[in-house]
């Protein structure tokens, strides 16, 4: 497994120097873009943070929003108000859940990793600053050894070259097995021991630095020998020179390093000072293998202070490298001479030339005893070398192992964090979970159907009830012209049925067809719905006159005519049932059980043999064809019939007078039900005597005039129904034919109102008809005038008086239809219970 302190070194190669610079920066890399990471993370969480609360605080407000006036907030409502009151409830639960999720992501993940983070960069800082100049001191001794290396073995070469042009002779060197170069005793520095730490460059070069003070207290000269050279270092804190190669330094020092005029006081302006800031720059410019910073440039700026090259300009004996802190050049610096004056390169500059400038003058003694000197000092270097090399190996092999440690840490907590954000970030999922079931809860208790009816029963303003338009003329009924919206007792003037025409030939033609269909297709007569523009299609058909014949009910389907039979009850000024009754009726279906009893089905017996003739006449033709379509099985669809047609029926026969509001009785229902599943009960039996006889139809014509006296006479409605009026009121007032009074109600046990002063409706009608014949006859003279006139225009060239009259003398055999008459499609009187007249 690879570990970081085998994978960050720095291999040169065979024969080169090592180099430790290039594994512990591109760790550092990594280890600064591990501290990006977490900032990316933080910055991340941050952000959630932000969006959870932003969140949490738009559904705060959008829970907080006021209900409008005109939609929820104008009343309690119904299921759907109650689901939303509940929706903004959860919009509630949900913002709470997501603010808890951003305060505890800020406790839990946020805060902690931002610790972290700030520690582990600050160690990892500090860790590399360590390092960093451990290995720029490192790399200053190995570039100070290859310095070293390259003079001593330049200097080893002149002198071997220079035994060899003494004695031509000899080619090989001297017969000892090595060459050796010894070094003076006088010349001796103690080196650091292995086991020695390092210290800073400029205790490193005491020796060196006392070295030098002697060399120049002797003025450069090492022996007593005429034409010796002088080979000694002079070493400024981390930097070995030579006498020439200083001596070229200083040249350039004076003339490249800036110089100024500062005045001090009283002590006047002095002149050609140079700043530490410039000395320091300088020194890291040109020598930047062993000048590498601020601190090395303070150690050569100590030495050259200490050697006597510089003066400070003030109290201070320490260099600085300030841009206010100014040296002098002493004297020793101006006069220095190195001992070849004719010397112009430096000791980088190849070997040959090197030579070519020592040229012959030197001996081969003072050659031997410069290489000495150089060797001692590699020697001394690679000595020192070494054990910084050691050091920092040592001090590279804990910080590897130690940033590993760091780096997983830092991953194994980033983990951590990932894995308590997902904990956390499961809470409001679980919050959501739950509201959602809650939510469909809501859903689910929206109820359609029931807010309808909850609408219609608070803010309804009505059932339809419409109430058609009569044509009252004067002193005749509006019988004689139209059928709809006519009261039942007046329809009975112009029928010669038990029962008004349009109901008794609607119910015929309805009883004679279904006795051939199924039970699902009887059923559909009744319980289809039906377009309103095709029942006011029918109606306004059959409303143009009194008279109803079977084929104009043929021309449509049986569930137009049974739901314009249903409008036709609608329309009644009276409902099927009197308004009388509706209290009665409802005491006893309110106080009864679920299942009809004997004793209330015939109460509500008693009072139905109380109503009129013709109300009750007709409620016995309607629910007795209504018991035959149902017939007697005990089937769902057959209950599903007898539920829907009395929902649709019941408030139509039970309909009140004035309707405010609308109703959420269900008595209406039930009280239709009962009269069709105990008909026999309830309406069979009862014998209510007709009170009056029908009026005689006016006579039809058949003469070639008829055609087009017809058209007037159906727009105006006034010729014809004058006729029949006319012969209404002849036949009221006949003596042979007298109006049978009202009957009585004393076989059902119903008290006798005969005697009384309040009269029946039978009555009513009876007066207003015998008022209405007696305003007909007074001025039956008066309209044969008028008719006369009529038929004159009305006559072709030719025509008699005879054949014009026949309009109203027709033989009513010549249409079947024509009295309100079939045999064939009539209702079985003896059925409904109707004595005929």
């Amino acid at each position: 497994m690879l570990k970081y302190e085998n994978s960050f070194w720095d291999n040169p190669g065979t024969g080169q120097l090592p180099r430790y610079e290039r594994g512990p920066q591109r760790l550092y890399e990594k280890l600064e873009q591990g501290s990006v990471e977490c900032e990316e993370l933080l910055a991340y969480f941050s952000e959630r943070i932000a969006v959870e609360e932003a969140y949490a605080a738009g559904l705060r407000k959008l829970a907080a929003r006021p209900l409008i006036s005109d939609g929820f907030g104008r009343d309690e409502g119904a299921t759907l108000k109650t689901a939303f009151r509940g929706l903004l409830a959860e919009s509630i639960n949900l913002a709470d859940a997501h603010s808890d999720l951003a305060l505890e992501l800020q406790s839990s993940v946020v805060q902690p990793l931002r610790s972290f983070s700030t520690e582990h960069r600050s160690r990892v800082r500090a860790s590399w600053r360590l390092i960093d100049d451990a290995v720029r001191r490192a790399a200053g001794e190995l570039a100070q050894v290859d310095r070293n290396h390259r003079v001593y073995t330049q200097k080893a070469a002149a002198a071997e070259e220079l035994r060899l042009m003494e004695s031509p002779g000899t080619l090989q060197p001297p017969a000892s097995a090595e060459f050796e170069v010894k070094a003076r005793a006088s010349l001796a520095v103690d080196m650091p021991s292995a086991g020695m730490s390092p210290t800073s460059a400029e205790d490193a070069a005491d020796g060196d630095v006392a070295l030098q003070r002697r060399l120049i207290a002797d003025g450069g000269a090492l022996s007593s020998g005429p034409g010796e050279l002088d080979v000694a270092s002079i070493v400024l804190g981390n930097v070995a020179l030579t006498r020439h190669e200083f001596h070229v330094m200083l040249q350039r020092m004076q003339t490249e390093v800036p110089q100024h005029d500062v005045r001090f006081g009283i002590l006047g302006t002095f002149r050609g000072l140079i700043s530490g800031e410039s000395l320091a720059g300088w020194w890291c410019t040109n020598y930047p293998t062993v000048v590498r910073g601020e601190a090395d440039a303070t150690a050569v700026g100590q030495s050259m202070l200490a050697q006597g090259f510089l003066r400070f300009m003030g109290r201070r004996s320490l260099f600085q490298s300030r841009s206010n802190a100014y040296y002098q050049w002493k004297r020793p610096a101006l006069d220095f001479q190195s001992d070849d004056d004719t010397a112009d390169v430096s000791d980088d500059e190849p070997l040959g030339n090197r030579q070519a400038l020592l040229g012959r003058a030197v001996s081969y003694e003072r050659a031997r005893r410069e290489a000495d000197e150089a060797s001692k000092i590699y020697r001394t270097s690679v000595l020192r070398a070494e054990v910084v090399r050691t050091g920092l190996e040592e001090q590279l092999t804990n910080y590897l192992d130690c940033m590993e440690v760091w780096e997983l840490n830092r991953l194994m907590h980033a983990k951590s964090t990932l894995a308590e954000y997902a904990r956390i970030a499961k809470r409001p999922v679980a919050a959501e979970l739950a509201i959602g079931d809650r939510l469909e809860v809501y859903e689910e208790s929206v109820k359609p159907p029931q807010d309808i009816q909850w609408g219609i029963e608070a803010y309804g303003t009505g059932r339809f009830t419409p109430h058609p338009i009569l044509f009252r003329p004067h002193a005749l009924s509006p019988a004689e012209f139209q059928i709809f919206g006519v009261p039942l007792d007046e329809q009975l003037l112009v029928s010669h049925k038990p029962i008004p025409l349009l109901p008794a030939k609607a119910l015929s033609l309805i009883a004679k067809r279904a006795r051939e269909m199924s039970p699902e297709d009887r059923y559909a007569i009744w319980t289809s719905r039906v377009l309103l523009r095709n029942i006011h299609e029918l109606r306004n058909s059959v409303n143009r006159g009194p008279r109803v014949t079977l084929s104009m009910l043929r021309e449509y389907d049986l569930p137009v005519v049974a739901n314009v039979l249903m409008l036709y009850l609608l329309e009644l000024p009276l409902p099927l049932c009197p308004e009388e009754l509706h209290g009665p009726l409802r005491a006893l279906y309110s106080a009864r059980c679920e299942k009809s009893s004997v004793e209330s089905l015939q109460a509500v017996r008693a009072l139905l043999e109380g109503i009129s003739y013709a109300h009750i006449a007709t409620m016995q033709a309607l629910f007795s064809t209504l018991r035959e379509i149902a017939g007697s099985d005990e089937s769902d669809a057959r209950s599903e019939f007898v539920r829907a047609v009395c929902k649709r029926l019941g408030p139509v026969v039970m309909r009140a007078k004035e309707i405010v509001g609308v109703s959420i009785s269900r008595i209406p229902e039930s009280f239709a039900a009962d009269l069709i599943e105990h008909y026999d009960v309830l309406l069979a039996g009862i014998d209510v005597k007709r009170p009056f006889k029908p009026v005689p139809p006016p006579a039809k014509s058949t003469h070639s005039y008829d055609s087009a006296l017809s058209a007037p006479l159906a727009e105006t409605h006034i010729l014809s129904e004058g006729a029949a009026a006319a012969a209404a009121a002849v036949e009221a007032n006949k003596p042979t034919s007298p109006v049978p009074a009202p009957r009585t109600s004393e076989s059902h046990g119903l008290p006798d109102t005969s005697a009384q002063p309040k009269t029946s409706d039978a009555d009513v009608v009876e007066k207003r008809s015998s008022v209405g014949a007696a305003k007909a006859l007074a001025s039956f003279d008066d309209d044969e005038k008028l008719i006369d006139n009529i038929l004159d225009d009305a006559n072709e060239p030719g025509a008699t008086a005879e054949s014009n009259m026949d309009y109203f003398l027709k033989d009513e055999d010549e249409d079947e239809d024509s009295d309100g008459s079939d045999d064939s499609d009539s209702v079985d009187d003896s059925t409904a219970g109707i004595r005929a007249p």
